[in-house]
């Protein structure tokens, strides 16, 4: 009997992680602030985008491919690559490396999650020689040359990739498909409606950035309503939560200090840190542990949607394009920065509950990006997974 190959097929993924098993199995309680950044590709929230991947894509064989691998091997093993992307359209970064390794594979590759980097929806940024060329390139690199190999961020990527005549897909993360229930939304509400203690787990942001000032306001949150302050990135508050303040340098420490100055002085800083910042490097782990709280809020689009896909309501408080493309995409919901400052702790709060529009948009949009995703997966030779398929259908 004739058995079709793709029911054989072989699936490279090529991440940011590195070794992230080995570091989940054996290194991660006594890991220092460097071996997580290295594990996790410099943000903890690059495994809630490799997990989705994972769960999207249906193939017999499915690993981890790393950009110093050897084309050949790659080549001869496997039958389709998957690159997890990032917001990686822009002037801060040339893919020209990513160019002239990709030159050299033969075969069908798939781009998840490109962003374009901007300071607001509807400024186009500058693109580098570079990554245009590697753009270009991409379109040989298809499965069937009449249809797109790119899934984008949201609307706002596509129309800049557009700009320079590269066709794409506008579905968002696939972190959206962790959870395969199809009814989320009311799942959120349940929980809502269930809690007795209101406690807020908020997503940190990064004091290095102009909405530093937000960072004052989920601390007090963390404070008042029996928090947590989950990190993703920079390293240096990672080094705070892990203890190795006495690694940083007098910059860092610097600013630090003045960023968290409502905490007190800085051994009051590093205490807080050791006491409230948590780590994730799995996500089952993350969502499991945002069950304890009642609603979740703040800048990073991962740290609320790991979460919302526990059953957890979330609201992101965008804070630049990427944030903004990626919510409104996925229909959770969000505020812009500008409108956030003015806002006491307990108005925003109250602001991240949800209600039923809010449940039945998620839900809708939710179901309409997994029937598209099953579609973009087909047209580049890949079945979608069961529960991507049995979600699309509602």
């Amino acid at each position: 009997m004739y058995i079709e190959k793709e029911y054989f097929m072989k699936i490279g993924i090529i991440t940011n992680l590195v070794d992230i098993d080995n570091f989940r199995r054996y290194r991660l309680s006594s890991a220092s602030s460097q071996d997580w950044m290295l594990a996790t590709g410099g943000n903890t929230g690059n495994v809630a985008f490799v997990q989705g991947v994972d769960s999207i894509i249906n193939a017999e064989h499915v690993a981890y491919v790393h950009w110093g691998d050897d084309p050949k091997h790659i080549n001869e093993y496997y039958d389709r690559l998957i690159i997890c992307c990032a917001n990686q359209v822009g002037s801060h970064v040339n893919l020209i490396n990513w160019y002239e390794k990709l030159a050299k594979i033969d075969l069908p590759v798939t781009f998840v999650g490109l962003g374009a980097q901007s300071e607001h929806i509807g400024k186009y940024p500058e693109i580098p020689e570079g990554t245009i060329k590697l753009l270009n390139l991409s379109k040989s690199l298809r499965f069937d040359t009449n249809k797109t190999n790119i899934v984008t961020r949201g609307e706002f990527t596509s129309e800049v990739l557009g700009s320079i005549g590269i066709e794409s897909s506008p579905l968002g993360c696939p972190s959206q498909f962790i959870s395969t229930e199809p009814r989320i939304g009311d799942k959120c509400l349940n929980h809502q409606r269930a809690a007795k203690e209101l406690r807020v787990l908020t997503a940190a942001g990064n004091p290095y950035h102009v909405s530093k000032v937000l960072e004052q306001k989920l601390v007090e949150i963390v404070s008042k309503y029996k928090g947590d302050y989950v990190l993703q990135h920079p390293a240096s508050m990672v080094q705070l939560a892990v203890g190795e303040h006495e690694y940083l340098n007098n910059a860092q420490r610097k600013l630090l200090s003045e960023a968290y100055s409502f905490l007190g002085n800085w051994d009051d800083i590093c205490s807080w840190f050791r006491s409230y910042g948590v780590l994730f490097a799995d996500v089952q782990n993350w969502m499991m542990y945002s069950k304890r709280f009642s609603v979740a809020l703040g800048p990073r689009y991962h740290g609320i949607a790991l979460p919302v896909q526990a059953g957890v309501p979330g609201k992101v408080i965008a804070i630049d394009s990427r944030t903004e493309e990626l919510a409104h995409t996925t229909g959770i919901p969000f505020l812009r920065y500008e409108d956030v400052v003015g806002l006491s702790c307990d108005e925003l709060v109250d602001w991240c509950r949800w209600d039923s529009s809010i449940a039945d948009n998620y839900d809708s949009t939710r179901i309409k990006n997994a029937g598209k995703y099953v579609e973009f997966l087909e047209s580049n030779g890949i079945s979608g997974s069961l529960g991507l398929r049995e979600l699309s259908v509602g």
